[in-house]
């Protein structure tokens, strides 16, 4: 009988507990099925730039897909350089996460190495575990913006615009320099008479724009807030019609007149463009010679007005491209170089009219626009702060090739580097922004997103950054930017987003003193090229002293123009598990994957197999996909 009393009594507690466990796994399973509708939906900064050491705050969009509150979930925030774990781990949990959105704040210190970049990637989970949601973003700790410019832009400057707003959409993409585009009152005369800093007044620029000095005001403090700099557009060596007609300078700036030189078979007389109507009458723009003292004098202190009305950081000068040989209005040379030959090509009065421009700013920056790229190799000589160029692809470079391709942009951007190196405050050189406009001629629908993804890949793989994205999240296609009326899709402003946390995140290895190489590349199963070829995986490579470098550019499917006028470009076809030999005589033993096509960007290791054939010495690697752009770190 006790015998029997105790079988029942173990039987009662194995019972017991099997409901337990029964109970316990019915709860853990809602537990973790509630968990799995937990999303992040994106992750912002508050600022696009920090200082060493500073703290960053950082928000988390949730949201809860369930009809019901989660609680104790659990929130993990790590932050990552090159795939190495760094700094403090985050760990919050929440106590009570209602249905639908919700912010979630959290702070990081900034590490005290400047000019570095890092990926945060936060995860979230229910208490018991289950699916996590994940997502990340860039942090760019560096002490100014010369070294890691990243170029956007304002052109409304209406009454009802939401400046805060802008602005914070812009600092999602990590913008940190700030065109301010036609925001002048005239050429000759950026600033409004009457303009002064406690009155900020209202102009109109010279196509009848009305322009609020308050606007302007409001997004240079916000910008400022948010560590960005701000930049005065105008043109380095234009006056419009009243310049001519009224005023103590007409006379003068009649003899101040480029001319077309009896060589030149682009025009005769004056130069000039007609811009449109002007409801002032200032509907011609008239160029001037950017050597000519008098000019110099007169346009250095027009700008350095403006700098006592409005807090702008420097001036952006823009040109029209290159028209052929110039002479003065009294048919002599422009100038003379420091050979002492005459100078008849406006490209070639860059150098001096820069580095006298920047002196005369004092402090401020200077950023300058050679328009086609025309005489860009004398802008990156000279001591202007950013680099930056507007691409055509008629345009052609100093060998005679025009820069239509993809290849043809990536080489300008790596020759910028090298000449800059002399005048770049690490020695490395300056990287270049670059401004091409994708979808020129649609009028309808959205960006095309191969288009825009394809030619922003090739040039941030090459080091340089883009200047597309302004007006909150616009995106131009069009010189004109208040006709900046194309949107991104949803979508596209998704992956755009995350493009800016990838180059961000990573651009210690994109834009740090990286030299393209000729290291050999196959792709098994797939033609490759090392020039951007269409329908080819381009195999670009780089290095620096401590890594290899391998962008994997996708164009199979595709071709290699950068210009999608009609937005018809192809998206690229995605290829899957393939093996990629990198051929090198290093010892390399460690290798990185990231892409901004996946995983939010975050790096993972892959297995290396070595061997060597008649190519010499190589590593292989599997690789997942192959979307736009995969790339591939190696080091010893």
């Amino acid at each position: 009988m006790g015998r029997y009393k105790g079988y029942m009594t173990i039987t009662a507690i194995i019972l017991g507990l099997l409901l337990l466990s029964a109970g316990f796994f019915t709860f853990a399973s809602k537990e973790r099925s509630m968990a799995a509708k937990l999303a992040i939906e994106k992750i912002t900064t508050d600022k696009a730039r920090y200082y060493p050491g500073d703290n960053i705050k950082i928000t988390l969009h949730i949201r809860n897909g369930n009809k019901k509150a989660v609680n104790n979930a659990v929130l993990k925030l790590k932050a990552y350089h090159l795939g190495e774990e760094t700094g403090e781990v985050k760990k919050l949990t929440l106590s009570h996460l209602p249905p639908g959105e919700k912010t979630v704040n959290l702070e990081w210190q900034a590490p005290k190495k400047d000019y570095s970049g890092y990926l945060l990637k936060a995860a979230l989970s229910g208490r018991l575990g289950g699916i996590k949601s994940t997502g990340t973003a860039g942090v760019d700790v560096s002490s100014t913006v010369l070294k890691f410019p990243r170029y956007g832009y304002l052109s409304d400057f209406s009454k009802e615009v939401d400046t805060q707003s802008m602005i914070r959409a812009m600092t999602e993409y990590h913008i940190n320099t700030i065109e301010y585009y036609d925001w002048q009152y005239l050429h000759h005369q950026p600033l409004a008479e009457g303009i002064t800093a406690k009155n900020p007044g209202v102009w109109k620029d010279w196509s009848g724009r009305e322009i609020y000095g308050t606007v302007i005001a409001d997004y240079i403090r916000y910008a400022h807030d948010a560590n960005m700099i701000n930049m005065a557009y105008n043109m380095i060596y234009a006056g419009t019609d009243t310049f001519f007609q009224e005023g103590k300078y007409s006379s003068q700036a009649e003899q101040w007149k480029l001319y077309f030189a009896n060589s030149n078979d682009r025009g005769e007389g004056e130069f000039k463009f007609h811009m449109g109507t002007s409801p002032s009458g200032n509907s011609n723009l008239y160029f001037l010679n950017p050597l000519n003292p008098s000019w110099q004098k007169y346009i250095f202190v027009e700008e350095n007005k403006i700098f006592g009305a409005f807090s702008f950081d420097g001036w952006h000068g823009d040109t029209v491209g290159d028209w052929g040989e110039m002479t003065t209005a009294g048919g002599k040379p422009l100038g003379r170089d420091e050979a002492g030959k005459p100078i008849y090509l406006v490209k070639d009065t860059y150098t001096q009219f820069l580095n006298a421009a920047k002196e005369a700013l004092g402090g401020k920056y200077l950023s300058f626009n050679p328009v086609g790229a025309q005489g860009i190799e004398n802008a990156n000589k000279s001591k202007t702060d950013i680099l930056y160029a507007e691409f055509w692809p008629w345009d052609k470079d100093r060998e005679g090739n025009t820069y239509d391709t993809y290849y043809s942009l990536v080489k300008e951007v790596e020759r910028s580097f090298e000449d800059s190196k002399a005048l770049s405050f690490d020695g490395k050189g300056k990287s270049l922004a670059v401004k091409a406009y994708i979808n020129y001629d649609k009028t309808v629908g959205n960006m095309n997103e191969p288009g825009v993804i394809l030619a922003a890949a090739s040039v941030y793989a090459a080091g340089g950054s883009r200047l597309e994205i302004g007006n909150g999240d616009h995106m131009l296609h069009k010189e004109y930017y208040p006709d900046d009326k194309l949107p991104m899709s949803d979508g596209l402003k998704k992956y755009m987003k995350g493009l800016s946390d990838f180059t961000v995140a990573y651009e210690n290895i994109l834009r740090d003193g990286q030299k393209s190489s000729e290291n050999t590349v196959t792709v098994e199963g797939y033609p490759a090229s090392r020039e951007g070829k269409s329908d080819t995986v381009w195999t670009y490579t780089k290095s620096d002293g401590t890594y290899d470098i391998l962008h994997l550019i996708n164009l199979l499917g595709t071709d290699n123009q950068w210009r999608d006028e009609r937005g018809k470009k192809k998206a690229p076809k995605e290829i899957t598990n393939f093996k990629v030999r990198y051929y090198s005589e290093k010892a390399l033993s460690n290798a990185w994957l990231a892409s901004p096509d996946r995983e939010g960007g975050v790096s993972t290791r892959l297995q290396l197999k070595k061997g060597k054939d008649d190519k010499g010495s190589f590593i292989e690697f599997t690789l997942p996909a192959l979307t736009y752009w995969d790339m591939i770190y190696i080091r010893q």
